[in-house]
């Protein structure tokens, strides 16, 4: 967590306690607010415990491990830096502001250039390895699998269960060479060929069998895991999809919703008008009655009125000339009250007509009323349906992710 490891780990612990003691020291010495004096003291005892509970080199009890106390150090940064602005105590106190602000970010800087990857084994072990002795030789190492540190061991003694191969003379058909007659290069050819008694083969085969089983093992719980994780993977891609599918589901139910309620409108609306129409039918209808009762009237007195003209007509032709003159106003008067009820017959028969048109229209109207109201009646219904289906699909549980397996230990 540090960007140059460049700081070792004995200084760091020095400028923690430096850093502790001085957050103690001033906020008391200075003597500002109740909040500003106790943030530095508490920050102060914070480090100095952390720094003490840490696996480090001035560490007393040592339990953190010096990664973790690295996360302490940015915690101590953020609150030095913010708790004068948190707590409101940066214009009542400017000198223990600056001086909080100024801790941080040497904190901050201590902790960038910091090498944390401490640790007391890697402290105290040589950098390099030392030189073999005469007459020993290394053990072979332990397998990939375990972590064994490499060891020296005395040159072994030949023992009757291991003992050395005869020497080959000089002249011997069928053997390319010669063999020294230096003991010290018997003695490591007949090492080389034998094992060693710290090292017998049985346990050799063991461990390469074990190192085997282990490393298909390993294989076979690769795989296992990666089987896993791709599960895991389809399972999460198919729960986005299902919950994405839901979310589209509670929009077009929320859609289906509006369309429903502008159904609801305008099914009253429609129904309003409809028996709006049905009034103005029944009042059209009213009227033209009443236009063919008027038109009825009008004719027959027309009739009437042509029999009379007719009457007057002939009782003119008959009688003398005083009465024929009388006769013949008579007819005329007949004659223009029979065209003013031919003129009231023929504006009523235009008014029936006209009713019975406006009664025509607003039966259409009534009828195109009542087929939309069938209409959004049948809207809401489906809607309805779709509701209740976004309801029975957001009711199913979401397919619960399948862990990944864990790998076993091999023993």
């Amino acid at each position: 967590m540090s960007l140059i490891r460049l700081l070792p780990a004995k200084f760091h612990a020095a400028a923690d306690y430096l850093v502790a003691l001085a957050l103690i020291l001033v906020p008391l010495i200075v003597r500002g607010s109740t909040l500003a004096v106790a943030t530095g003291v508490v920050v102060g005892v914070v480090v100095a415990v952390v720094s003490a509970l840490t696996r480090y080199p001035l560490g007393v009890v040592k339990v953190l491990p010096f990664t973790v106390h690295s996360a302490g150090d940015y915690l101590a940064v953020v609150l030095l830096l913010g708790a004068p602005f948190a707590l409101r105590f940066n214009h009542t106190n400017p000198g223990l502001t600056a001086f909080y602000i100024a801790a941080g970010l040497a904190v901050l800087f201590v902790s960038l250039i910091t090498n944390y990857q401490y640790s007391p084994k890697r402290a105290g072990k040589p950098a390099t390895q030392p030189a073999l002795a005469v007459g020993q030789i290394p053990v072979q190492q332990a397998p990939a699998f375990q972590q064994a540190p490499t060891q020296t061991a005395p040159l072994p003694q030949v023992t009757p269960g291991y003992a050395a191969a005869p020497a080959q003379p000089v002249g011997q058909p069928g053997q390319p060479g010669t063999v020294q007659a230096n003991g010290v290069a018997r003695v490591a050819v007949a090492d080389a060929a034998a094992p060693s008694p710290s090292f017998p083969p049985s346990l050799a085969r063991e461990l390469a069998v074990a190192y085997q089983a282990a490393t298909q093992q390993a294989a076979a719980q690769q795989a296992a895991a990666e089987q896993a994780a791709a599960d895991l993977a389809a399972a999460q891609q198919g729960a986005a999809e299902q919950i994405a599918a839901q979310q589209a589901a509670a929009e077009q139910a929320a859609a289906y919703q509006a369309a429903a309620d502008q159904a609801a409108v305008q099914k009253a609306a429609a129904e309003r008008a409809a028996q709006v129409a049905a009034e103005q039918a029944a009042a059209y209808q009213s009227a033209a009655q009443y236009a063919a009762a008027q038109y009825a009237e009008h004719q027959a007195a027309w009739e009437q009125a042509s029999a009379k003209h007719a009457a007057h007509q002939a009782a003119a032709e008959q009688g003398a000339g005083h009465q024929a003159a009388a006769e013949q106003a008579a007819a005329e008067q007949a004659a223009r009250e029979a065209a003013a009820h031919q003129a009231a017959a023929e504006q009523a028969a235009a008014e029936l007509a006209a009713a019975q048109k406006s009664w025509d229209e607003e039966r259409a109207a009534w009828q195109a009323a009542t087929d939309q109201a069938a209409a959004e009646k049948a809207a809401w219904e489906q809607a309805a349906a779709h509701q209740a289906e976004w309801e029975q699909a957001a009711a199913q549980p979401v397919p619960a992710s399948r862990p990944v397996c864990e790998p076993q230990r091999v023993v």
